[in-house]
């Protein structure tokens, strides 16, 4: 069941790359809250467009609080492009992070949104998806 919002973030898409086979790799870095506490994070994912243009895409990143918890995810998402150039994505995400406030997180999945206007400026929202 998909509960309470674990995190939102806003930030911006600082590189991207065409790879040997065609995918694009893009990577961001953001800041928000995560359960009220503020964080940094940057990540990177795979995206891989597809002919009706839809892409699919795998992610993988780490983030750092104020207080210096840390933690590490990987995910996966569908998105497509708008008509004026924005993109959207919903997906999961997949934490593995130390002992401390943020390792409960290893036992759930995060459903997230995200929402990439066409200057490349991002911003997500996250809930936990837990039995």
């Amino acid at each position: 069941m998909i509960g309470d919002l674990v995190y939102e973030c806003k930030g911006r898409i600082v590189s991207m790359r065409v790879k040997e086979n065609g995918d694009a790799e893009y990577t961001a870095v953001v800041e928000g809250t995560i359960r009220g506490e503020r964080f940094t994070s940057t990540f990177s994912w795979d995206a891989r467009f597809r002919p009706d243009g839809s892409g699919y895409g795998e992610i993988r990143g780490f983030f750092n609080t104020v207080s210096g918890e840390t933690g590490r995810f990987t995910g996966i998402g569908n998105g497509f492009t708008q008509p004026d150039g924005a993109q959207v994505y919903m997906g999961a995400l997949c934490y593995s992070n130390p002992p401390g406030k943020y390792a409960d997180l290893n036992r759930m999945a995060v459903a997230y949104d995200v929402g990439i206007d066409k200057d490349g400026n991002f911003m997500s929202k996250g809930w936990a998806w837990s039995r």
